[in-house]
């Protein structure tokens, strides 16, 4: 199985997306919502066109409801269709002229000079060909769109990298995910294609206290790669390593968003 087919199959639906997701809600030490803090960022026309690459299942959308101007007009794409429909479903209530796409970032759809602005949230990191991603983005976008690229520094979730090597061998499941597009090597990428290239990190951690939550985790993980016979020994392991460290264990967290503009 290729890795763009792991990555499909893991994506299949929103279940383990979920679980990163609660995980994060639950044990991060900086209690202000990370699509709050997204949200934060943007600084969008009062009228325009919005299309977000991987959405998800569109939780920037939904706990920034309140904020969605009524001129906008968003497009929400993943490449996953079981991931969209929940993301369709969560926004069902949601004030908002949504449209909702499946697609992959390397062939967006969509004429040339689209949209103002293109928010990609943690997702470039899973592009096959990250040059074509962005040669796609910079072309939907309209002269003086702006690019909202979020993502993770390699430093981001390293213990849980090291609980899952430690246990299963092999190389790092998150870090190597993340090395195609991080905080560290990000603007280099940038710069390539856009101007004015600016980094946001937001200052945060994981203190978990949950062994099954934990275990729970690092299951989630794309590449985690761990036997199906072997995931009650995992979360065993996990107990064990946890009860080590006085019954928690931090995480560290290296998140932050990107900002750029197509001349």
């Amino acid at each position: 199985m290729t890795l763009d087919q792991k990555l499909a199959e893991q994506h299949r639906t929103s279940a383990n997306l979920d679980v990163r997701i609660d995980i994060h809600e639950r044990f991060s030490t900086n209690k202000y919502p990370w699509h709050r803090w997204v949200f934060d960022h943007f600084e969008f026309p009062e009228a325009c066109r919005v299309v977000e690459i991987g959405c998800g299942t569109g939780k920037l959308w939904l706990e920034n409801s309140s904020r969605i101007g009524a001129a906008w007009n968003i497009t929400l794409s993943d490449f996953s269709a079981g991931v969209l429909e929940a993301a369709q479903t969560n926004l069902a209530n949601v004030r908002g002229k949504f449209d909702f796409k499946v697609l992959n970032v390397e062939s967006i759809p969509f004429n040339s000079s689209t949209f103002d602005v293109v928010v990609a949230n943690h997702m470039l990191y899973y592009a096959s060909d990250l040059s074509r991603a962005l040669t796609e983005i910079r072309r939907v976008l309209k002269p003086g769109g702006k690019l909202y690229a979020s993502t993770n520094g390699m430093g981001h979730l390293k213990e849980l990298d090291e609980l899952i090597v430690q246990f299963r061998g092999g190389s790092d499941p998150i870090a190597s995910v993340i090395e195609t597009f991080s905080l560290d090597n990000g603007r280099v990428w940038l710069e390539r294609y856009f101007q004015a290239v600016h980094l946001f990190r937001q200052e945060n951690a994981l203190v978990i206290d949950d062994a099954a939550a934990l275990a729970a985790f690092g299951l989630s993980v794309t590449y985690a790669e761990i036997e199906e016979e072997k995931r009650d020994e995992f979360a065993e392991y996990v107990a064990h390593r946890m009860q080590e460290h006085g019954g928690e264990m931090k995480i560290t967290k290296d998140a932050g968003i990107f900002i750029t503009v197509k001349a």
